[in-house]
């Protein structure tokens, strides 16, 4: 009996996914993400040519690469409430892209590899493979933490809501233990995009985001937001942090103007001594 509706549920979810599969409009989709992502950019003079993809794939998911292009899958577009949390991953895809990241990792996987084959001849092929994936996830971390606040200020240039950031990604971002992951676990991204809001476009804090992904974003947060403000060793460490992130602002939308990062200077020439 178990094994019959197992078989049943199976079939129905299957269906499910073929009828969502078979009322895709790429056309529309893509018109959708084109729309936004070219407001994005021209709001904001972003010099580097981005161009914007969609995929026909169920994943809630999207990307950006090395060839500066921003991929939004059919899942995620099915999946985000409104346009103002559609900016918001495209708008931290762009994060990605203007801070280099993408070429980046390129170089630095190149290297990591390299590094990796030499340790596994005389440490042994765990050891090497533990070091990899520590160091790679290490970076990753800190760039969706950049991306994240980069994606919050090209979005509000924009005319869009910062507080869609904290919507989306708390639909999405997990809450794991996060040494070996190569994302931030989920209140730890949600907290840095809060506070950088708080500090940075405060009235768009008091104006708030009417979705009830944020409204459960708030209930999480709100208790390390509160001790935070009731004790002055915290408050002094958070505006040192955030007058930080403020002195780096400027240099980081620098960036926007730009038709190529370092990153992409080294990674032309690592595939250029490789052919």
């Amino acid at each position: 009996m178990k094994k019959i509706i197992f078989t049943v549920l199976l079939m129905f979810m299957c269906n499910i996914g073929a009828i969502a599969a078979e009322n895709w409009d790429s056309a529309a989709a893509l018109n959708r993400v084109n729309t936004i992502g070219t407001k994005l950019v021209k709001s904001n003079g972003i010099g580097q040519a981005i161009t914007f993809k969609v995929s026909d794939q169920a994943d809630v998911n999207a990307y950006a690469n090395i060839n500066k292009e921003v991929y939004v899958y059919r899942g995620l577009l099915e999946y985000v409430a409104n346009d103002e949390e559609l900016a918001a991953v495209i708008s931290h895809e762009l994060g990605h892209i203007l801070n280099g990241h993408c070429a980046k990792q390129g170089v630095l996987n190149t290297g990591v590899n390299v590094l990796a084959n030499a340790t596994a001849r005389v440490c042994g092929n765990t050891v090497a493979a533990v070091g990899q994936q520590l160091a790679s996830s290490k970076l990753s971390r800190k760039d969706e933490f950049e991306a994240d606040i980069t994606g919050v200020d090209i979005m509000t240039k924009a005319g869009y809501n910062p507080l869609a950031m904290i919507s989306v990604l708390n639909k999405i971002c997990g809450n794991y233990i996060d040494i070996l992951q190569s994302h931030p676990s989920g209140e730890k991204r949600l907290l840095n995009i809060y506070n950088y809001v708080e500090y940075n476009y405060p009235a768009k804090l008091k104006t708030g985001f009417n979705t009830e992904s944020y409204q459960k974003a708030l209930v999480m947060l709100n208790p390390t937001v509160e001790k935070r403000r009731a004790s002055e060793k915290l408050t002094k460490k958070y505006e040192k942090e955030q007058k930080k992130l403020l002195a780096k602002k400027e240099k980081r939308m620098q960036k926007v103007a730009r038709q190529s990062t370092i990153w992409d200077g080294y990674y032309s020439t690592l595939r250029l001594m490789a052919q």
